[in-house]
């Protein structure tokens, strides 16, 4: 299934030490970056119409980075990581990783102030709309047939990266930046934005996880009972046994297949409950979010926004279910949502 000399995705993590993002190396190689660093996070945590009689639900408006996504902070933590590990007195530094679009359009972003070398795989299915951004940014990309799901387009970095190391890969599943990021970032801020609010759930799309488990951390720190909840796709539900297919799917979380479990949910959040949910359920409910606020919200963050919902119909009136709206969604998404 997965090719090249690196390990599988679902094997242990060699450490679940995290530690805080250090990005002065890369500020120094890059000043640059200073300006990327100061745009991305500090997100609203907004509240979001809730069920009538049931606990509040509030999100953290991940849309709002200069990227459009949460994974603005996952690129800039890792870019930060990989600078900081990169001997200059060797090759000059090249990044590869893979993905389903928002990370490969961070990257790109990010680009344009480094100037290094960046490639991505990415499923064939990407919207065109985020593919023409991806390689307007400079980004080499290798798309893969959507037939072989999640797990082919990791397949084929590896592979790139074993015939050609020349490539840093940064293997976003199994880079504890990933999770170190929304530990002492997302998660740190949400602490703040609180206040004196107590939450009872949280929950998040599980796309590589990081999200789901930083968060889940930090929290945890100050409010050890707190239940965690991950949304994949009915289509491909969180650790099954099927093989990938091309049944539409909400974005951020294709599910990967193969029986294969997130090593980040595993190492660190054991304990997650699991839910699924229809690409009918999630494009209707962009519309319904829509209608509600004027707001515009991905596949993805309407998925986490209808779990939340439902969850929060159960729960009394001084719960708080906390989520997270990953994107506001690309064109081609909006016109599925609505025609459908």
């Amino acid at each position: 299934m997965i090719s090249g000399t690196f390990c599988r995705l679902d094997d242990p993590l060699p450490s679940l030490r995290l530690t805080p993002i250090d990005d002065g190396p890369a500020l120094r190689r890059y000043p640059g970056l200073a300006a990327c660093r100061d745009l991305i996070g500090n997100t609203t945590l907004l509240d979001v119409p809730s069920p009538e009689g049931g606990a509040r639900i509030a999100a953290k408006c991940e849309f709002e980075n200069p990227a459009g996504s949460v994974k603005d902070r996952v690129a800039y933590a890792l870019l930060c990581e990989a600078i900081r590990g990169h001997d200059e007195s060797g090759p000059p530094l090249k990044i590869l990783d893979y993905s389903g679009g928002s990370l490969a359009r961070a990257f790109g972003y990010l680009a344009q102030f480094t100037g290094i070398p960046m490639r991505f795989t990415l499923p064939a299915f990407i919207p065109p709309s985020w593919l023409r951004a991806i390689e307007a940014y400079g980004v080499q990309t290798d798309l893969v047939d959507g037939t072989k799901g999640i797990m082919g387009i990791v397949d084929l970095a590896l592979d790139i990266a074993a015939q050609d190391p020349s490539w840093t890969l940064l293997y976003q599943h199994r880079n504890l930046a990933n999770v170190a990021v929304h530990l002492y970032g997302t998660g740190h801020e949400i602490l703040r934005q609180l206040g004196d609010r107590k939450p009872t759930h949280w929950m998040a799309g599980i796309g590589s996880a990081g999200t789901l488990a930083g968060v889940a951390l930090a929290l945890r720190a100050k409010f050890p009972d707190l239940a965690v909840a991950g949304i994949t796709p009915a289509e491909m539900p969180y650790g099954t046994p099927a093989l990938p297919n091309t049944q539409p799917k909400f974005s951020g979380g294709g599910g990967l297949g193969y029986g294969l479990r997130h090593p980040f949910v595993e190492s660190f959040v054991p304990d997650t409950t699991h839910i699924t949910l229809t690409a009918p359920e999630a494009f209707s409910a962009m519309c319904r979010f829509l209608d509600l606020t004027g707001i515009r919200i991905g596949s993805s963050s309407a998925a986490n926004w209808l779990a939340a919902w439902r969850l929060a119909e159960t729960l009394p009136p001084d719960a708080l279910v906390l989520t997270v709206f990953a994107d506001a969604g690309p064109p081609e998404e909006w016109e599925r949502a609505i025609s459908s």
